[in-house]
């Protein structure tokens, strides 16, 4: 679920130098200009540390609203379902949001937004799309976060929302969903997200949030991604391609 938290957050959580970092230990990482913070994208087995920090944050982040359950704690910790993360660092070494991305689907039951609908209606129908989609290549994109306190953080939101489509760029895959609480898609439209209208939105993790079905189209991402998004996606994924260019294989991760 993309939650974005509106209430402060310590950010307590540290990283080392980001210099320290061999070249094949993450997929690819770049710095954003506009939010400060550097993104680094890697598989959990390869960077436990930060794989640790993100989770971490986003238990953190979920715990003050009362839906840290969303997070999947135990499940997720070992990283075996996640084919890989990304993290933001600031400048002194906090991990100061994130988030990660589910193995490439082969089903539409290993979506965990088939869990989140639960039977209620819109589930058939979201069943369908993702069957649909699964030759082309399907990924799910969950637990973002980004700490309140953390210096430019509509810039930084706008980076997570951009990290999207890099992932599905690194995993080779057309397709991405998630799934959103109503008062944040506009966050996550600016990448190119767009809600599944024909799919009912649902109370979850609780009855204070109705969330909604949102998929990403890479064949469609340059007619819904805004301007600016545009702009700073295409420096970044030269920047980030560069570094994949550098590293034998993603199978690691996939």
């Amino acid at each position: 679920m993309l939650y974005h938290s509106p209430e402060p957050q310590q950010a307590t959580t540290t990283v080392d130098d980001l210099q320290a970092f061999p070249p094949t230990a993450v997929i690819g990482n770049y710095f954003d200009p506009t939010s400060g913070k550097y993104l680094i994208f890697a598989g959990p087995g390869a960077q436990p540390a930060l794989w640790d920090s993100y989770l971490e944050g986003a238990r953190r982040s979920y715990r003050q609203h009362g839906v840290e359950s969303a997070i999947e704690y135990a499940e997720v910790r070992d990283g075996r379902s996640t084919a890989l993360f990304v993290v933001a660092v600031d400048a002194v070494g906090h991990v100061v949001g994130g988030l990660r991305v589910q193995s490439r689907l082969t089903g539409p039951e290993q979506a965990h937004a088939m869990r989140e609908w639960a039977g209620r209606p819109g589930t058939a129908e979201m069943r369908a799309q993702i069957t649909d989609r699964l030759p082309s290549g399907v990924i799910e994109v969950k637990a973002v976060w980004t700490d309140h306190d953390t210096d430019h953080r509509s810039a930084l939101i706008a980076a997570l929302a951009r990290a999207f489509v890099h992932a599905m760029d690194l995993l080779g895959v057309r397709y991405a969903l998630c799934t959103a609480a109503q008062h944040a898609v506009s966050r996550w439209q600016t990448s190119g997200g767009v809600v599944a209208t024909d799919v009912a939105a649902v109370a979850y993790p609780d009855e204070r949030y109705r969330t909604v079905l949102m998929w990403w189209d890479r064949e469609q991402i340059a007619d819904a991604i805004t301007t600016d998004q545009y702009v700073a996606l295409a420096g970044e994924s030269d920047l980030l391609f560069h570094r994949v260019a550098a590293v034998p294989t993603l199978s690691s991760v996939a």
